[in-house]
């Protein structure tokens, strides 16, 4: 079987020096023109965005440690993304799925876990809406685009700022506060969102008021095989400020009900009924009261009180309980030096769960622990053109672990047009509820999950074009599993590496290109050598299992902020490695179409069409879990009608 690994492994190195060539060919190419075409002022607005994501500190996303990308909502719906989880499949890197209840998982540079989304840390404006140690982090992927300014995401360990869960990665969905208006979105599977945005501002008394909410409601297509079901998904996001005092809330709120395939296990008969019905509910809420100082230049601190309360159920689980938070931070310039002092105290509660599966307690209630997190970073300018990020975060969760976690980041800024990035990031997860308790009560010291990671970067930009090339490297180690699984004796690892590229040109004032191309091969622990024809494993650390061999992305953008406007979105996720006899599974390709229409004699009207999956590609999602690998299809064309109508003073 390490002939077939091999082989594997040789065929995807092979195509990296080629796609390298072709990459920085296009560069190079039109790196003779570049600073001479007019018309260029929206991408170096794009270009000139900030972020706080990586640091607590605003930056340009390229000039952060790690690794950025930030995507415009507005460019995502002309391309045909209908939820910030289609948005987020343009990020090199991240393979998106859905499984056979219509839940979002993200698999971050070819690593997967047996719950949604359980590596990757997701906020909604700053916030963190889920309790990922209940599982929950899949519905707010599913908010709707019209509802979002632009999306966030860290690719790599984001732990040293946001702790927990910010494992292999962190997605921030920034939402719209920044006019008034109101729409309405029609679709495929009697499919309707109606949302709207709200903005009052008072400078007098230096008062805001903002926020923005969606109903989405259909009956097909957002479960495997596009059968009958009853989809509800309502999210909520406010936002308030009186001078130096700020108020925040993020909510959502996901039924679903309906015939959901019963999965057809490799090697075993299939199913005597092929559907079942179920249920699932996501409710969840996260409250901030913030107070904050500002100083002379990058001097500034904040003090601040969330509480958080989750609420998730499903046929044979549930979940309940608050998680409240008290911290602060302080952010002092010294010469050269920006430092953040950041303090901690979390409440981590469960009111009742319950677990049928027989992973984990079958009933739980009035459980508690507090974790507390000191955070101290250091961005010092050594010279001009050099800075070093050096972070140092401290955990400790009751009962169960405490962690130091590393970041070490250098900038080099070559000249005006070139920049060099390295950093060095750890990471780390706590053990979910179902792998924090036995019987009826807690486990026990269990050590965190951790990773290691290491990356490179190069970025060259002018106003026209922006190309990004990131090498990576990463193990991860200390795994945590329920108490009775049997591979958990074996103290499996993860050991990954692979490359991501990344183009942005700007061809005129009406048409630009995106275009992205990444790989990673991580071995598992995990996973299974299987020999033909079905016989048991031979041993475990095979290829990741559903990991594909390429993913890819090539975008055109046509007359944006025109009267017409639009875009073509071609997605390609390679073949992927498969737990079955076969040693690969089938990968996918997808064609993406948007349109819109804004008169200009009406510039608040916009009417926007879109379709997904135009060729009707059958889609087949690999869902890995500790019982075998489940298929699942989405192979529908899902096509939307939308309009919006923008009104007031901004």
């Amino acid at each position: 079987m390490t002939t077939r690994t091999e082989s594997h492994s040789r065929r995807r190195s092979s195509r990296l020096p080629l796609v390298a060539l072709l990459l920085i060919g296009m560069m190079t190419g039109s790196a003779f023109a570049e600073e001479q075409e007019p018309g260029l002022d929206d991408l170096l607005q794009l270009l000139e965005q900030e972020t706080e994501l990586a640091t607590q500190t605003k930056q340009n996303a390229d000039y952060v440690p790690g690794t950025v990308s930030v995507l415009q909502a507005d460019e995502l719906r002309l391309l045909g993304a209908r939820t910030a989880l289609d948005g987020i499949a343009l990020v090199p890197g991240l393979d998106v799925q859905r499984n056979r209840f219509g839940a979002a998982t993200i698999r971050m540079r070819s690593v997967d876990f047996f719950f949604n989304a359980g590596n990757i840390k997701v906020l909604v404006d700053g916030l963190p809406i889920s309790r990922e140690a209940a599982f929950q982090s899949s519905a707010v992927l599913l908010m709707p685009i019209e509802q979002l300014e632009r999306i966030e995401v860290i690719r790599g360990p984001g732990s040293g700022v946001h702790g927990d869960f910010a494992y292999m990665g962190l997605i921030n969905l920034v939402t719209r506060h920044d006019r008034n208006l109101v729409g309405l979105n029609v679709g495929s599977g009697s499919r309707t969102n109606a949302y709207g945005v709200f903005r009052i501002d008072n400078a007098q008394k230096d008062f805001h008021f903002s926020g923005n909410a969606s109903d989405w409601r259909s009956d097909r297509y957002d479960t495997s095989d596009g059968r009958d079901n009853d989809e509800r998904r309502s999210f909520l996001n406010l936002q308030a400020s009186w001078g130096d005092i700020g108020f925040k809330l993020v909510a959502l709120d996901r039924d679903f009900s309906g015939l959901v395939p019963i999965p057809r296990r490799t090697g075993q008969p299939p199913p005597p009924v092929p559907y079942s019905l179920q249920f699932q509910r996501e409710r969840s809420y996260n409250a901030e009261l913030r107070r904050e100082w500002h100083g002379e230049g990058d001097d500034r601190g904040a003090l601040w009180f969330q509480h958080q309360y989750a609420n998730y159920e499903r046929e044979e689980a549930s979940f309940e309980g608050p998680r409240d938070e008290l911290g602060g931070n302080l952010i002092r310039r010294w010469g050269r030096h920006l430092v953040l002092a950041q303090l901690q105290v979390v409440r981590l509660k469960i009111d009742d769960a319950t677990d049928f599966t027989g992973n984990g307690p079958p009933v739980l209630a009035d459980e508690s622990r507090r974790m507390t997190s000191l955070t101290l970073q250091d961005q010092v300018d050594l010279r001009d053109n050099l800075q070093l990020t050096a972070g140092l975060r401290w955990d400790d969760l009751d009962g169960i672990d405490s962690a130091l976690t590393p970041r070490v980041a250098a900038l080099w800024q070559i000249s005006d047009h070139h920049l060099l990035k390295a950093q060095y990031a750890e990471g780390f997860r706590s053990p979910t509820y179902q792998e924090s308790y036995v019987g009826d009560g807690q486990r026990g010291p269990v050590d965190f999950e951790r990773i290691r990671s290491s990356e490179i970067s190069y970025i060259y930009r002018t106003p026209s074009t922006v190309f990004r090339a990131t090498g990576f490297s990463h193990k991860i180690d200390h795994m945590i599993f329920p108490v009775g699984v049997p591979i958990a004796d074996s103290k499996p690892e993860i050991d990954g590496q692979g490359v991501e590229f990344e183009l942005t040109r700007q061809w005129t004032p009406w048409l630009r290109t995106l275009a992205s191309w990444s790989t990673a091969n991580a071995m598992d622990g995990r996973s299974a050598y299987i020999p033909v024809g079905g016989q048991p494993p031979v041993r475990f650390g095979a290829p990741s299992v559903g990991q594909p061999e390429e993913l890819a992305n090539l975008s055109l953008l046509l007359g944006e902020g025109r009267t017409w406007s639009g875009g073509i979105h071609w997605q390609h996720v390679g073949r992927r490695t498969n737990r079955g006899i076969e040693a690969f599974e089938d990968g996918y390709d997808l064609l993406n179409l948007g349109l819109s229409y804004r008169p200009e004699r009406e510039p608040r009207l916009r009417v926007d069409f879109g379709v997904r999956n135009a060729l009707e590609e059958r889609v087949t999602y690999l869902e890995t879990g500790t019982t075998g690998l489940v298929r699942n299809n989405y192979p529908d064309r899902l096509w939307s009608v939308g309009v919006s109508w923008a009104f007031g003073g901004r």
